[in-house]
């Protein structure tokens, strides 16, 4: 049978991506794959587009302004027009939360970001060959009807002939013969089985010769044997049909079974029979027809494959292992004693690997991972690969947490090999989160989450590990997912101030300027310092909206400052920028409005960056910080010395100052070794002529080492800590 119902025509896809970067790459790639692309920036655009154009499969971002992607989703969902297209996420969150919430709303798929496009294309076409499937069965029934109701009509119109017929007595013979003849010449030239069969022995009337090619026996053969009919029908099958034939009740009968032929063949078929009265209303006899259905039931069976399997590692997709974790905790619901547990699997570094040496190569670091987890765990367990580099095992039946540990450590020590793929030598690790599932769980949706948990537990634990799950890793996570929440409100609600620690000029022991630090003011916890809710926003882009707010209102009091004091007009205010900020193409537009809307100018802004985003050294970032320079801003480096070794690039880039960081200041009298290094620091920025600040100084002793080494700034509770703009104001005032 043809597959060309799979062949995908030039279809129309919306994709909806507040970021642009984002929005182009997917338009232009999949455009360039041949698809009808069209491209909004945010939801209510999204909902006019998808009513006018009907897309054929939407990609939603879930984070936007306005209308988040799940909102967009149920609108879409509750509205007739738009209902049935299918929705794929993208979203940045890993939280099994937001993908269990992707689902719940009428999502049929969920990709993390940064995505991967061969695996978002590989998506994409999968939902496109599962509806082209899904049109092509529903036509093929419609077609199976149709010619089921024309060969129903025609033995109908037959059957009206021969009772015409049989009322004209006087050319009875004659048109009996002709009656029967045109009737056996209708029957034999159907592809269909049609038969006749006695109600009381169940013996055959009549058998067209179509009934060879189904049942693999001649006609002659079945008539003769009355038994071969229902002793071709497969065991498991027998019985269902055999009382479905026989009960007088069952006027009309539609059955779907399969028929064994004598070489081992098995063909489905779909079979429609009734049964025929006599003049007084008698059953006599039931007449039938049999449909072969083997093909489709061969295409139906591929596309459940291929609905509940990864292509790249044949290994059971997300479905499919959703399906069987929901059949273990309906075993655990009815035997308290069956334990089992689910191993929630993610490669380390797996992004580098795809990155660096290309798809191909991370395709098939996949495929050997799949290998690996397979040949790991036991024939009775269940290994599915979630997507991108997630992979799950179910452990089914197992006595006690030490078998999940055994078959970790399994797969942790196999993982230690290098692969050698496309010419290169590649290594990984995997971090694994465990839980055990019993009859305490509601779904499989918790199982997942409580993996997905514990997994991240070990990520965070320093990678290559497992971990095993437990109530204080949910109560840590549900903590941050209510930081997170808040800290949408605080953005919302501008709950944020700012505090100002004093930097101070060695040389002439005066006021150089501050250092603006971020404090959340929360409703009921008080003041909340950021080294509880920095990492949340920056993971969850957050960071850039906080950044804004910051930069601006930093520069607003320093002109505030500058005006209520005119001796002061040279202090300047150093702001930490983080690398989202910088990442962000509307940086630049951002510091130019800043400094405009508060008229403070750019020589007395210091924007303090980390040692990592100095590695970043592409041309872009090199002509941003040029731009930046020329506008005047300083760039500081901050906790200089604790990140990676970029002291080779210092000479590379417009830096204005470096901020020892106060492990080393506080550490130098003690430590030899610290005391080296902070010598070396300030001694290498004089010979660059980069000022250098000392960051914690807390004692006279240390002041007076650093002012030794020449050091020209610092900063510390010696000198002050931070405070509001009130008291940072009292020590203006007394400069």
């Amino acid at each position: 049978m043809s597959v060309s119902f799979l062949e995908q025509a030039k279809a129309k896809i919306l994709v909806v991506d507040d970021q642009p970067e984002n929005l182009h790459l997917l338009s232009d790639t999949l455009t360039y794959e041949g698809y009808e692309v069209k491209g909004v920036i945010n939801g209510e655009m999204a909902l006019m587009v998808a009513n006018s154009v009907i897309p054929d499969l939407i990609l939603l971002d879930v984070i936007m302004p306005g209308l988040n992607g799940y909102q967009v989703c149920e609108k879409l969902k509750a509205n007739a027009v738009t209902q049935e297209i299918p929705i794929i996420f993208l979203s940045a969150s890993n939280d099994p939360i937001e993908r269990v919430k992707a689902l719940s709303v009428g999502g049929v798929d969920y990709i993390d970001k940064p995505f991967q496009v061969n695996e978002v294309l590989l998506r994409i076409n999968n939902q496109l060959k599962l509806q082209a499937a899904q049109r092509e069965i529903l036509k093929l029934n419609t077609e199976l009807e149709q010619r089921i109701q024309e060969r129903t009509a025609q033995l109908e119109a037959a059957n009206q002939e021969l009772k015409y017929e049989i009322q004209e007595r006087e050319q009875v013979s004659k048109l009996l013969q002709e009656s029967e003849e045109k009737l056996e010449s209708i029957l034999n030239s159907l592809e269909e089985v049609v038969w006749s069969a006695d109600v009381t022995t169940s013996n055959l009337l009549f058998l067209n010769p179509a009934a060879q090619k189904v049942y693999g026996r001649s006609v002659v053969e079945m008539l003769n044997n009355p038994d071969l009919r229902l002793e071709s029908i497969h065991p498991e099958d027998r019985d269902r049909v055999e009382l479905s034939l026989a009960s007088s009740l069952n006027h009309k009968n539609d059955l779907e079974y399969r028929i064994v032929q004598p070489n081992g063949e098995v063909r489905w078929v779909w079979e429609r029979s009734r049964l025929i009265f006599n003049q007084i209303g008698v059953a006599n006899r039931r007449d039938g027809i049999i449909y072969d259905i083997t093909e489709r039931k061969k295409i139906e069976e591929e596309l459940n494959y291929e609905a509940k399997h990864d292509s790249l590692t044949s290994l059971p997709n997300r479905a499919a292992f959703i399906e069987r974790v929901e059949q273990a905790l309906k075993q655990s619901k009815k035997d308290r004693d069956y334990l089992f547990a689910v191993l929630f699997i993610d490669l380390d570094r797996f992004k580098i690997v795809n990155d660096s040496l290309g798809h191909l190569v991370g395709d098939e670091l996949l495929i050997c991972v799949a290998k690996i987890l397979t040949s790991c765990s036991r024939s009775s367990d269940f290994v599915a690969r979630l997507g991108g580099d997630e992979f799950t095992i179910l452990l089914n039946r197992i006595k006690t947490i030490d078998e999940a540990n055994i078959i970790a450590e399994r797969i942790q020590t196999k993982l230690t090999s290098s692969f050698c793929l496309q010419g290169h030598t590649v290594f990984t690790s995997a971090s694994i989160g465990i839980v055990v599932g019993n009859h305490k769980y509601q779904d499989s949706s918790e199982i997942l989450r409580d993996a997905d948990i514990a997994m991240y537990q070990a990520k965070s634990q320093g990678k290559a590990r497992h971990e095993v799950f437990d109530q204080q890793m949910y109560a840590e996570t549900k903590e941050l997912l209510e930081i997170e929440n808040d800290l949408r409100q605080a953005v919302l609600k501008a709950e944020f101030i700012l505090h100002y620690q004093p930097i101070i000029s060695f040389e002439a022991n005066t006021l150089y300027g501050f250092e603006a630090l971020l404090r959340w003011n929360h409703p009921t916890k008080g003041l909340v310092y950021p080294d509880k809710f920095i990492h949340i926003a920056e993971e969850t882009g957050l960071i850039v909206n906080i950044g804004e707010w910051v930069l601006q209102e930093a520069c607003r009091q320093l002109y505030a400052w500058q005006t209520q004091y005119p001796d002061t007009a040279n202090l300047n205010i150093s702001v930490n920028i983080a690398s989202q900020q910088i990442k962000d193409p509307r940086f630049l537009a951002t510091l130019d409005e800043t400094l405009a809307k508060t008229r403070l100018s750019g020589n007395a802004l210091h924007l303090e960056i980390t040692e990592s985003t100095l590695m970043d050294y592409k041309p872009e970032t090199i002509n941003l910080f040029n731009q930046i320079r020329e506008r005047g801003i300083k760039l500081n480096i901050d906790d200089f010395g604790t990140g990676y070794s970029s002291l080779q690039y210092l000479n590379r880039f417009p830096i204005s100052i470096l901020k020892i960081d106060r492990s080393f200041i506080q550490g130098m009298l003690s430590e030899k070794e610290n005391f080296e290094i902070v010598k070396m620091i300030i001694t290498l920025a004089r010979t660059l002529k980069i000022d250098v600040i000392a960051e914690g100084v807390e004692n006279l002793k240390q002041f007076k080492v650093l002012k030794t080494f020449n050091c020209q700034l610092g900063q510390g509770y010696l000198f002050s800590k931070p405070v509001d703009h009130q008291s940072a104001e009292l020590l203006i005032s007394k400069a």
